[in-house]
């Protein structure tokens, strides 16, 4: 509310001057009239009714009852010029006075138009008062001519949507690892051009370096809504890279870890940036983050051989429980032929370690296999549970 007191827009200031002027204009007229016109009560009445409503309408009126007053003004301005001319020149000055105040109006007439200021709902057009020092904004669509050597235009600023892309790059984060560049998406408009003219950080320098760029005086500048484009811009830019570092050093840990929390950076830079921006009159609507650089080998393993020395340890692994369970069928085998009586030879032990013997010793005779041989013919010599191969 205070800056509405200090910057206010003060639209009614600027009506209360252009219809001081066509009061002036009115007030003159009418003392013309009564000066140079017959004497009488009703010439007097008239002049004092006009000059009341004229009064009442410059005090309460808006801008088209302004407009209807000052036409008003001046029809009886020409007839103050035709008593005038008579009174000064007879019948002749009655008609060269009339054509020359004709001329006269025609001029201001023409002057009012060329110079009454087209003002575009999505431009905010400043104007200062040097009387007052105070700053206000025209209304659209159509503002008054602005008053000579008193008011002057200092700044045209956009109010439509803006948008821009910052890059920032060699950003570190919390961590080891460092992030080549990201590029932020952002969405803006000015909401109070008022504060954008004036709280804007460093707005002296970096207005001059942005007039500069243009080839143009800087209060010339002002008035070209691109210089505040590249303004806003540049602005942003600065404030930008400033958060986004802060965000991810503080947030992430890693390149890696930065780019899964992309989204989680993207709300904490845009609720940072508004509470910036708010001050000088800029709201920001949007941020995202559409390009984020990592190096592809930051997303590899950090020990290029791991993945080599997990096989070999599921290798291993997997010798060492066929390893154990072989050794745990041979045990078995072992203990089944004491249990039958048989005695183990080298040989049977070679059977059991060498596959290319197993088949020889599975197709024993189940009774061979298992069974103490006895004396008989053919086996004379053999001693009982010794195992013989034919």
């Amino acid at each position: 509310m205070a800056s509405k007191g200090i910057f206010g827009r003060n639209d009614q200031s600027a009506r209360y001057a252009a219809a001081s002027l066509v009061l002036g204009l009115m007030f003159a007229s009418l003392v013309v009239i009564y000066l140079t016109a017959p004497q009488n009560d009703a010439v007097t009445l008239l002049c004092v009714v006009i000059m009341a409503v004229s009064l009442l309408i410059a005090l309460n009126g808006d801008w088209n009852e302004i407009g209807m007053m000052a036409a008003f003004a001046a029809l009886t301005s020409l007839m103050a010029s035709y008593f005038l001319g008579r009174d000064v020149l007879g019948d002749t000055g009655s008609v060269v006075f009339p054509l020359l105040w004709i001329g006269v109006l025609l001029y201001v007439f023409r002057w009012i138009s060329s110079h009454t200021v087209v003002v575009p709902e999505d431009h905010a057009i400043m104007v200062a008062r040097f009387y007052s020092g105070l700053l206000y904004r025209l209304q659209p669509p159509l503002a008054p001519p602005l008053i000579p050597l008193l008011e002057r235009r200092v700044a045209t600023i956009p109010l439509y949507e803006l948008s821009h892309d910052v890059r920032v790059a060699k950003i570190n984060t919390g961590g080891s690892h460092s992030i080549d560049e990201v590029e932020v998406h952002l969405r803006y408009r000015v909401k109070n051009p008022e504060f954008a003219l004036a709280n804007i950080p460093n707005r002296g320098q970096i207005q001059n370096e942005v007039a500069r760029e243009m080839g143009r005086d800087l209060e010339h500048a002002r008035l070209d809504v691109a210089f505040w484009e590249k303004l806003l811009a540049r602005q942003l830019t600065h404030e930008v890279d400033d958060i986004v570092r802060e965000v991810i050093f503080a947030e992430t840990k890693s390149a890696i870890d930065a780019y899964q929390k992309r989204q989680h950076i993207s709300r904490e830079v845009f609720r940072r940036l508004n509470e910036l921006t708010q001050r000088w009159g800029v709201v920001v609507s949007r941020v995202d983050i559409d390009y984020f650089s990592v190096p592809e080998d930051r997303f590899r393993s950090p020990d290029p051989d791991g993945p080599v020395k997990q096989e070999v340890k599921r290798i291993l692994e997997t010798s060492k429980a066929e390893a154990e369970a072989e050794a745990e069928r041979i045990r078995n085998i072992v203990r089944v032929l004491r249990e039958e009586g048989i005695e183990i030879s080298p040989e049977i032990i070679g059977a059991l370690l060498i596959p290319e013997w197993s088949g020889e010793i599975e197709a024993l005779p189940p009774s061979t296999a298992t069974k103490p041989l006895s004396d008989g013919p053919g086996n004379a010599g053999a001693k009982p549970g010794n195992a013989t191969r034919k």
